[in-house]
């Protein structure tokens, strides 16, 4: 489990430095899932020892008899029999001004006193795949977010259609020389500043909001 700790641990710095792979990726995804199923099987190991019946403790020694009295002491006169004790006095009542709990309150009180029940195996489970979707999810959100080194390489082939048709005209030509001028802009500013001054607002006709801005999301990530 150690071994698989630490690759772990590998992945997450390459992930948080921006330089995981996709192979890389994927072999952490199985050293995680290889670290899960041993921690679900000595989890259950442990709920079996839990959960075994513990030995009965032994009887109590019976109490010793009780001593026989001296002869003497049995032709004695009996004792006078104790006064009866005061009779106890009278309970004060009392008003109670507290108001009554609720039936929201009484329902959880009652849960709470209730000995705390073990959960199930597919409690459990599920329970894991939350955390693991969670996981995934923000190893995702990490890769989304990462900065881009080459813009052309970073842009998907349906993207590069939509581009091309909403903020070059249509023309290939121009998609391909101002991808290559925005990559090798010396900044963001600059190169904000060259698709909205040299592209955007040169178009005929106005271009797809949702365009616009997922393509102003790669400049960032490319200037982050």
């Amino acid at each position: 489990m150690s071994e698989l700790i630490e690759e772990l641990k590998g992945a997450e710095k390459a992930l948080n430095g921006g330089s995981m792979s996709l192979e890389s990726l994927d072999a952490a995804t199985v050293s995680a899932r290889e670290l899960y199923e041993r921690l679900v099987v000595l989890r259950h190991k442990a709920r079996e020892q839990a959960t075994a019946k513990p030995k009965a403790a032994p009887a109590p020694p019976p109490p010793p008899p009780p001593a026989s009295k001296p002869a003497a002491a049995e032709n004695k006169p009996a004792a006078p029999p104790p006064a009866p004790p005061p009779p106890p006095p009278a309970p004060v009542i009392r008003l109670n001004t507290q108001p009554a709990p609720s039936t929201e309150t009484a329902v959880a009180v009652e849960e709470k006193e209730e000995a705390p029940v073990m959960r199930t195996a597919a409690e459990f489970l599920k329970e894991a795949l939350a955390a693991k979707a969670k996981t995934a999810e923000t190893v995702g959100e990490k890769l989304e977010n990462a900065r881009i080194g080459d813009l052309a390489r970073a842009i998907t082939l349906s993207d590069k259609f939509w581009f091309t048709k909403e903020i070059f005209g249509g023309d290939a030509k121009a998609y391909e020389v101002g991808v290559s001028l925005l990559n090798s802009a010396k900044d963001r500013s600059d190169a904000l500043s060259f698709l909205q001054d040299e592209l955007i607002a040169k178009l005929k006709t106005p271009p797809d909001a949702a365009a616009v801005e997922a393509f102003t999301d790669l400049l960032h990530r490319r200037f982050a």
